[in-house]
């Protein structure tokens, strides 16, 4: 092969050398870009959510108000919105309590030692009669049976304090009446804050004022024993990140790495191209 050959071939083979890396990245890159959507469908998948991820019960708004056209399991449909299992817990827990500290703060009256136990008892038996007139009428207008008696454990506390007297009695209504208004607390303050029914609403920020109310004329009778009270629970601290957004993460870094590699390989071999045309 002449030398005029061989210059040419050395000065040829750099030039396709440094061409096909970059074939190659450019193929790498879309098929990381088309694997995103099979990404973000394994991941839809493994959480069982839609990938909006919001739990929002679709409707059309009517002359009469809502209309479903899917709801979850356990969700109906009224006038007001749609309402769900947590909505007929919240109604029926606040009946329930009704029920049990409406005839506890009548107890204090008459079994109280401290003058403050008894105008406490007063104002919870008062507060829960209007409550619990209110609930039955939220949960005529829903569809929403209730139950016509206190809980087995609700009723266990009545007949403990229809046992006691004086001091004994002013301690035991105080931590069993605070200690239940914060767990119910917990029940309508979620319900307030997420419910998709605007009758359910409107009578859960009642709830939350009146029950907020108790636990604070319950303190001031001062002898709330708070170490006995549930530890609050730590909010969560993990990433907000979604899912599908994971996966578009994911494929960015895969992009990323892509490109750093393809530069660098094209740096080498146009290095190498620069030492061999220095060498012919």
């Amino acid at each position: 092969m002449s030398s005029l050959h061989r210059s040419a071939a050395g000065t040829n083979w750099p030039a396709r050398g440094r061409r096909w890396p970059w074939w190659a990245l450019l193929a790498a890159i879309v098929g990381a870009v088309l694997l995103v959507p099979s990404l973000r469908a394994r991941d839809t998948a493994a959480t069982g959510a839609p990938e909006h991820h919001h739990d929002v019960v679709p409707a059309a708004v009517t002359g009469t108000g809502p209309v479903a056209t899917e709801l979850p399991d356990g969700w109906t449909m009224t006038s007001f919105g749609s309402i769900g299992p947590a909505d007929r817990e919240f109604l029926v827990k606040v009946r329930q309590a009704g029920l049990w500290e409406g005839p506890a703060g009548q107890l204090a009256r008459d079994h109280a030692a401290d003058k403050r136990v008894k105008e406490v008892g007063a104002q919870l038996a008062t507060d829960h009669h209007g409550l619990d007139t209110l609930v039955r009428q939220v949960a005529a207008q829903l569809g929403v049976p209730l139950p016509d008696e206190a809980s087995a454990e609700q009723q266990g506390w009545v007949r403990e304090l229809d046992g006691k007297r004086g001091g004994e009695f002013d301690r035991t209504f105080a931590n069993r009446l605070r200690a239940a208004h914060g767990k119910v607390f917990a029940l309508v303050g979620s319900v307030r804050s997420g419910t998709r029914n605007e009758l359910v609403r409107s009578f859960a920020q009642t709830a939350v004022n009146v029950v907020m109310k108790h636990m604070t004329l319950l303190e001031s009778i001062g002898n709330v024993d708070f170490e006995d009270l549930p530890t609050p629970a730590a909010a969560a601290t993990g990433s907000n990140t979604t899912p599908g957004e994971a996966s578009y993460r994911e494929a960015l870094w895969v992009v990323g790495a892509l490109v750093l590699a393809g530069g660098g390989t094209a740096a080498f071999r146009a290095l190498r191209a620069f030492r061999a045309r220095r060498t012919f």
